[in-house]
């Protein structure tokens, strides 16, 4: 049997669907009437006498003058009229012909299922289809060659459509996918000038200018130049709040030694983050270490004292669950913080169970060090992802309360995260 069969019954079921919609109601005889509604004259005198008499109330209420009251009236009067004359008399139509639908429903019958082929030809791949039905062994082998191929085709396109707005955006990102950020940075321009002459709202605009920085900075090697600079400035300028922006010019800043400047960018960019996310830990990492002296201030005895220590385990139970790469996560909060975490330290699945110490070298920001909180809630969770955003169905610990200072504590990982 041949493998693509299920691909042609499910489009020719669909087709007939399509069909029976268009074509019951051309097919099916009819011996309905159409008459005038005699009381749609009441109807229509009914609405204007509500409209005559809410203009009486304004009037009662002196919110309009008796000059505007009696022009009101008249308008509503002229307006009365010409809406009676337009009340259609009642009429009787005719039976229609048999061939009257029948015809229409043939054509559609021939033209709805060409369209469709011909449509088919021109937009779909068929290749792909027949690949995949032949269950090609070597599928990754050939990734780069395909992605290759379908650039070169939407560059075709685009040179017969050069006003594709959506098709250079796309064309943009394929090319950065491809790691050809020089052509990535040049359809990204492409796609700016277009978005300004068709007026697209300020936040696309500032989207590509911020998408364009990154590729510029890629084929640069990294650097964040002044036409980077300038492109993340008119990407603020558009979007005050766009993140992409705001990360990117908090990095020039901070590279430029305006440790100020990039403080400023981080944090904005942090009010707009999920408290809990990897993105808002990792920012609130870089903001910590713009503190003067922190990436080289050892740790303070009085910290390590004040510091949680104990053991991470996982449930042999969960085994199947977790993998030697996945992240574990050690985070501990106070109810101060709310769901802001106070530290956070980062672990392997492969090394538990694992001692650990959490103290305020984990601290995510130097303004609120582990050992500023006398009461902490600790907890341990394991990300296939990486990220340190809950997300259900994680291996989780039980929640603990505990005091600073608190040691020999043991956090077993042998929960899903509902």
């Amino acid at each position: 049997m041949n493998a693509l069969w299920p691909l042609w019954a499910s489009a020719l079921a669909l087709l007939l669907l399509t069909l029976g919609g268009l074509l019951w109601p051309l097919l099916r005889e009819s011996n309905e009437t159409v008459t005038g509604n005699p009381d749609a004259g009441e109807r229509l005198r009914q609405i204007y006498r509500t409209q005559l008499a809410e203009l009486e109330r304004e009037h009662q209420r002196k919110s309009l003058t008796d000059d505007d009251y009696a022009q009101a009236v008249l308008e509503l009067e002229r307006r009365l009229l010409e809406d009676l004359d337009g009340i259609p008399a009642p009429v009787q139509l005719a039976k229609e012909g048999v061939w009257r639908k029948r015809m229409p429903a043939a054509f559609l019958s021939v033209l709805l299922p060409a369209v469709a082929f011909v449509l088919y030809l021109q937009v779909g791949d068929p290749r792909a289809a027949a690949t995949v039905a032949m269950g090609t062994p070597d599928i990754h082998a050939n990734t780069g060659a395909d992605v290759e191929d379908m650039v070169r085709r939407l560059e075709e396109r685009l040179r017969e459509t050069p006003d594709n707005l959506e098709g250079w955006i796309v064309l943009a990102r394929s090319r950065e996918v491809l790691e050809d950020f020089p052509a990535a940075t040049a359809a990204y321009q492409r796609a700016l000038e277009l978005a300004v002459q068709q007026k697209t709202p300020p936040a696309l605009q500032a989207r590509l200018y911020a998408d364009m920085a990154d590729a510029m900075a890629s084929a640069r090697g990294g650097a964040l130049d002044k036409p980077v600079q300038a492109a993340l400035n008119s990407a603020l300028q558009l979007d005050a709040e766009q993140p992409k922006a705001l990360a990117l010019a908090g990095t020039a800043a901070l590279r430029e030694g305006d440790l100020a400047g990039a403080r400023q960018y981080w944090q904005r960019l942090l009010k707009l983050l999920e408290p809990d996310s990897d993105m808002a830990l990792r920012v609130q990492n870089d903001l910590a270490r713009l503190e003067p002296g922190k990436q080289d201030q050892p740790p303070a005895e009085a910290n390590a004292v004040a510091g949680l220590t104990g053991t991470v385990r996982l449930d042999p139970a969960l085994q199947d669950r977790v993998e030697p790469g996945d992240t574990v996560f050690i985070v501990a909060r106070a109810a101060e913080t709310g769901r802001m975490p106070v530290a956070v330290l980062r672990l392997t699945a492969a090394q538990l169970p694992a001692q650990f110490k959490l103290d305020d070298t984990n601290a995510m920001t130097p303004d609120m060090p582990l050992s500023r909180f006398d009461e902490l809630m600790i907890e341990a969770r394991i990300s296939r992802s990486g990220t340190a955003q809950r997300q259900p169905g994680q291996p989780v610990s039980i929640v603990q309360t505990v005091r600073r200072g608190s040691s020999g504590l043991t956090l077993l990982i042998g929960a899903i995260e509902p």
